[in-house]
């Protein structure tokens, strides 16, 4: 022990008088300031839990739900938004665009994954002069029509219409044919219906490829944008197969596994008004393509929307609408919280413009007749509801908002090197800490966890943390790659937590998650519970390759997870790496039993393995739930995480603002990787909770409780 002290105190000099040089680092805005509304009078300006800001411009409402769907009414004089009430089942409002009040409600029980899919207003093409909304209810397989009144009433016109085929799963709506035709993407079973609204009968069907998110129509082809078995493409189909061939336009090479782990994602599509060119946004890669529809049909352009060059992506481009002249094109980022503005007055060719503050989570657009008002269905709105927004076009400063949008976004400062925590993008690994072990626990409360109250009472606390995902299947995607992507939030509304477990390729992040990125890097890594959605079989998901070899624990097929098992499939091959020196640079822990006290008697021995070994000494454990637990009243999603290490600053308690991301960012700084997402690089990072004073003393954990699942 003695020889350890003096280690320790050689050591601690040298990270003591270490001066790297400075890197800029990102960090976000919040900074001491919890989440929430901080001004009462303005109730959508708002510090999210991730410590962005919302600020929207324009004028906003909140609607109370989850808003999936975004329709304006012929005229401009009302717009529908759709989606899941918070207690279940489908949910329609209208609101009036001048007063931005709301003037009906439509909500039918159901279950949680019951959602409206897509919208449209129309005149009726079965009675003239007669308004209708047709709904897409994705949960029922049916597409159900109101008729809008004079005052935005909704009232159902029985009955809803079928859908042919298995377990029909409508989502994304067009109008072909002067709104003669109604098309629906079905996205369970990669095809296109077509619906004659005259006469409210399907008249024709085809395949158009898995998750058909971006659909539209012109002239007499249909364009439908999705994932394929290996590679996502825009399916181009006629309404009349005797007009013009199929075509399938690939929008992405196949994925390797290794540099490409995700799939582009596309989330719309919309038709310059000449016809000439069709847009595609690719949430997954921060891009809008344009496509030819010449006689070959092929991706001519695009514009690179990533925050800035070679920044990692997570902008997240999803919804789209051009203006009627094709000027401009107006393209939601939801990973920005803002609209991009785009100039599209040479088809086909598009630059920027400029940024405009939403909400938060924009995934729905409408432009009014005239180009001059722009609505905005914002998913989290202002962290509390969700919104809609209205932005007067013509009174926007445009320079003067893309600064604020950004500013909402981010701050950047120069920071020294910091040899034990450097700051990401240094090209830098820690000096001290070569291990780092990510717990991520499910529902958990301190009143039922000795083994975490000590721990939080001897070691750093992070004490304004946000666990800012609804539910542990996203909070894992979150905690593993800084961010959700479009699909993800998408599967989970629609089909429930099984389908975001299991994982087409278009709901990662293109690179991954921090296993993928240690692959790239040649470092090790082992998972227990984490990452593998349903059982070890579950591996042979190419993107899940980097797994092989690296599961320490899996519950078996069909069997739910056991904390105590983990605990102990921890132990013992823990036990066996740190005697031989052979412990991973990375662990991650899931940690998901019912019962709080199980869930923490699995903790306490899985840290006390730990501060037990010789690697103690260059360890770090990252403790945080991965979902919003509601540990306060005031904020459900307010939350804890406690850092354990020899360099973790004893018995300290922080006031900063940090988020899931906050704890991925940090592990990446000490492990000398490189940002995976947007979100990762803009959290602000867990350094602040670290000293160079090497401090080897063994927190005492009780762990010799009977332990059931």
């Amino acid at each position: 022990m003695q020889l350890r002290s003096l280690i320790a105190a050689a050591l601690a000099a040298v990270l003591l008088g270490a001066a790297p040089a400075t890197t800029r680092l990102y960090s976000a805005p919040a900074g001491n300031r919890p989440a929430g509304i901080p001004h009462p009078n303005l109730p959508y300006v708002a510090i999210l839990p991730s410590g962005r800001i919302v600020a929207p411009v324009g004028r906003s409402i909140a609607i109370g739900a989850n808003v999936t769907a975004l329709a304006l009414v012929p005229g401009g004089r009302f717009a529908v938004v759709g989606g899941s009430a918070a207690s279940g089942g489908t949910l329609l409002r209208t609101i009036d665009t001048r007063t931005m009040q709301i003037v009906a409600r439509v909500a039918n029980s159901g279950s949680r994954s019951e959602a409206i899919g897509g919208l449209i207003a129309l005149h009726d093409p079965a009675m003239p002069g007669r308004t209708i909304l047709v709904a897409s209810e994705a949960r029922a397989g049916k597409i159900a029509i109101f008729s809008i009144g004079k005052d935005g009433s909704l009232a159902p016109l029985h009955p809803a219409i079928s859908l042919p085929g298995s377990d029909p799963e409508p989502m994304r709506l067009a109008l072909a044919e002067s709104g003669h035709l109604l098309l629906v993407a079905d996205d369970r079973n990669g095809r296109v219906d077509t619906i004659d609204l005259a006469t409210r009968r399907p008249i024709a069907s085809m395949s158009v490829g898995a998750l058909p998110s971006g659909l539209a129509a012109f002239g007499p082809r249909i364009f439908a944008a999705g994932a394929a078995a290996n590679a996502s493409n825009l399916a181009i189909r006629a309404l009349d197969s005797s007009a013009v061939g199929s075509e399938n336009i690939p929008l992405d090479a196949p994925l390797d596994g290794a540099t490409t782990i995700g799939g582009v994602d596309p989330e719309s599509v919309a038709i310059e008004p000449g016809g000439r060119f069709a847009y595609v946004t690719l949430a997954g890669v921060d891009r809008v393509v344009a496509v030819a529809l010449d006689a070959s049909p092929r991706v001519v352009d695009g514009i690179d929307l990533r925050l800035f060059a070679n920044a990692p992506y997570g902008t997240m481009p999803t919804a789209m609408v051009p203006s009627m002249t094709g000027r401009e094109l107006f393209v939601a980022l939801s990973g920005l919280n803002a609209v991009a503005v785009l100039d599209a007055s040479t088809p086909g060719v598009l630059h920027r413009l400029g940024l405009i503050p939403t909400g938060a989570r924009p995934v729905a657009l409408s432009l009014a007749p005239n180009d001059k008002v722009l609505f905005v269905a914002n998913a989290e709105g202002n962290g509390v509801s969700a919104t809609l927004e209205r932005i007067a076009l013509t009174k926007i400063p445009l320079e003067r908002t893309t600064l604020s949008a950004l500013r909402y976004s981010r701050v950047s400062h120069l920071v020294r090197g910091n040899v034990l925590v450097p700051p990401l993008r240094s090209g830098r690994k820690s000096d001290a800490i070569s291990h780092v072990v990510d717990i991520s626990l499910g529902p958990t409360y301190f009143n039922s966890t000795p083994n975490l109250r000590m721990l939080a009472n001897e070691f750093a606390v992070v004490g304004d943390y946000y666990a800012d995902a609804p539910n542990p299947e996203l909070g894992s995607q979150l905690t593993y790659s800084g961010t959700i992507t479009p699909l993800a939030w998408l599967l989970d509304t629609f089909r429930g937590r099984t389908a975001v477990e299991a994982m087409p390729p278009d709901l990662y992040p293109r690179s991954g998650y921090i296993v993928n990125a240690l692959a790239r890097a040649g470092m090790s890594y082992r998972v227990y519970g984490a990452m593998v959605p349903e059982g070890p079989s579950a591996i042979g998901i190419p993107l899940l390759h980097v797994l092989h070899g690296a599961v320490g624990y899996a519950p078996k097929a069909g069997k739910r997870a056991s904390d105590r098992a983990l605990a102990a499939a921890f132990t013992a091959r823990y036990s066996r790496e740190a005697a031989s020196g052979n412990v991973p640079s990375y662990q991650a822990i899931e940690l998901s039993s019912n019962n709080p006290l199980v869930q923490d008697r699995a903790l306490g021995t899985i840290v006390n393995t730990i501060v037990k070994s010789d690697a103690w000494g260059s360890t770090a454990i990252f403790i945080s739930p991965r979902q919003a637990i509601g540990a306060t009243q005031a904020d459900p999603k307010h939350s804890f995480a406690v850092i354990v290490s020899p360099y973790a600053k004893r018995g300290f308690l922080g006031h900063a603002h940090a988020s899931t991301a906050s704890v991925l960012k940090t592990e990446e700084e000490i492990l000398g990787l490189p940002a995976l997402s947007l979100g990762d690089l803009l959290a602000s990072d867990l350094a602040n909770y670290f000293t160079p004073t090497l401090d080897l003393s063994v927190p005492q954990i009780g762990t010799n409780e009977r332990m059931e699942r």
